[in-house]
């Protein structure tokens, strides 16, 4: 417990008595003794729900105020609502102040990107602790230490939620917290306060823009987390070219991973052999040179890797220690997660929810094809028209059969989404359409030879559909295992 006027003594004096637990923005989450935050959301206005966290067991509300007359006045509605001058904008700090954080105790890496947060900041967290070291992660797939990882809502929580699941994993003694950095998050404020001592960029292509409006805005938004003053580090993916462009602007402040050998690398690969059970690799890092076996799949997941060791190494961990235990990695859930049954064709699922996410996943399957490549995707409704032709033309160009289904149509008409993802075609009548995504794995799975490989992309560890504002239960990867008959999953 604290006291509610040691919360609130960096922005003005407050004399009550009041002690709380929590600091909560959802009132249908207020337990007793519960300190109840009130601001104006995206969606819904907190401060509609003061009466409701009150009778909840509130001990108190502070409350949004647009009025700086009004900043730290009090009202009592049956607890002290106490007025806070533009509370929203101080939300970051606020959490910091209620969920103290040791930087020092705890290293804090920020991961951004399109494509590739959720894996290098898994990797990361499982590296440290196949090394020995509790280590944790805050992100899509889940929060919390490694190994015990508690459900996830968003890929970047609220501010409260991000600084109480940080306190809570330094008082378990974490190493390390690796934290996927979303670009709402970062324009949102939800990072703002945080200690980050790296931060890594994976890579940039066109998703979000039905919230941004262009690449220009996304852009902007990924590099607010290279400008945090506290920032140590910062590592740069130099084989795409936003990442170039931004280590050049850095400078000395930067580094470079690349695995497609570009000459400022600060971390890059040699003697590269993808084959059916992963990769083997040379890293040259500044810290010497090392054999990498891993099992993870791809070029890609190979510069997942090279981010992971990369950034570290920055912080002091032993590279010789993390690149011993590469071997025993694990896949990270829907990614590139392959299934097989005898008699089968091999089908993978993956999260690839971009045209450039899908021309990696696929071109990453191709040298483990023998006969045909397929791939089952939709793409989200409600969400950036422009990126639907373009997702249907990377498959297209890397895929020999396309089957084009449903993936969280929202308010959407499949029929209509699938429409517009034929426009980007050039063989159209090629396509295979089968709007019910169940049917539509079950179809390509039914046609499919033996030696063929089925990529499922788009919903990868997700459990829902998002139907019509409803969240409709769908567990692809057990869907997947069904369908084959058998539970028995692993890599190819």
């Amino acid at each position: 417990m604290m006291y509610i006027r040691d919360l609130l003594a960096p922005w003005f004096h407050y004399s009550g008595p009041e002690q709380f637990a929590h600091l909560r923005l959802d009132s249908r989450e207020i337990q007793q003794g519960d300190l109840f935050v009130a601001i104006p959301g995206h969606a819904l206005d907190g401060r509609r729900f003061i009466a409701k966290a009150i009778e909840a067991g509130a001990s108190a509300v502070l409350c949004h105020s647009d009025d700086a007359k009004q900043h730290g006045q009090v009202e009592n509605l049956g607890a002290p609502v106490i007025y806070f001058s533009e509370l929203s904008g101080q939300l970051a700090a606020l959490a910091r102040q209620a969920y103290p954080f040791n930087d020092k105790q705890t290293l804090l890496a920020g991961v951004t990107g399109t494509n590739g947060k959720t894996s290098v900041s898994q990797l990361m967290a499982q590296l440290v602790s196949l090394a020995g070291e509790p280590a944790a992660v805050l992100g899509t797939i889940g929060n919390g230490l490694w190994g015990s990882l508690s459900d996830s809502i968003n890929t970047t929580s609220d501010a409260l939620t991000t600084a109480r699941q940080l306190h809570d994993c330094q008082n378990h003694n974490a190493k390390l917290v690796a934290m996927e950095v979303s670009s709402h998050g970062l324009v949102q404020g939800r990072v703002a306060t945080l200690p980050f001592s790296v931060a890594v960029f994976t890579n940039l292509s066109r998703d979000h823009l039905d919230y941004h409006g262009d690449m220009q805005n996304y852009a902007l938004a990924k590099r607010r987390l290279f400008e945090f003053r506290r920032l140590k580090h910062r590592l740069f993916n130099l084989d795409d070219s936003t990442g170039q462009s931004w280590h050049q602007e850095f400078g000395e402040q930067a580094s470079g991973y690349s695995v497609a050998g570009h000459q400022n690398a600060d971390y890059f690969v040699s003697q590269v052999n993808y084959h059916d059970a992963g990769v083997s690799a040379t890293l040259h890092s500044p810290s010497g040179e090392f054999e990498i076996n891993s099992p993870l799949l791809g070029p890609f997941n190979l510069s997942n890797l090279l981010a992971a060791l990369g950034a570290l190494d920055l912080l002091g961990f032993d590279l010789t220690q993390l690149t011993q235990v590469c071997t025993h990695l694990q896949p990270i859930a829907g990614r590139m997660e392959a299934y097989h049954a005898p008699g089968k064709a091999t089908l993978v699922v993956d999260y690839a929810h971009t045209s450039d996410a899908l021309e990696q996943a696929l071109s990453a399957l191709r040298p483990h094809t023998k006969g045909k490549l397929w791939c089952v995707f939709g793409c989200g409704g409600d969400r950036d028209k422009g990126k639907r032709p373009l997702m249907a033309q990377a498959a297209e160009a890397h895929a020999d059969q396309l089957v084009l289904t449903q993936d969280n149509p929202r308010s959407e008409s499949v029929a209509e989404i699938i429409r517009q993802m034929r426009e980007g075609l050039t063989n159209p009548q090629a396509a295979i359409e089968v709007q019910d995504r169940r049917q539509a794995i079950a179809e390509a799975l039914a046609q499919a030879d033996t030696d063929d490989v089925i990529l499922v992309a788009g919903k990868g560890h997700e459990t829902y559909h998002e139907v019509m504002g409803k969240k409709l239960p769908y567990d692809e990867r057990a869907y997947v295992a069904s369908l084959l008959n058998d539970n028995d999953k692993g890599d190819q």
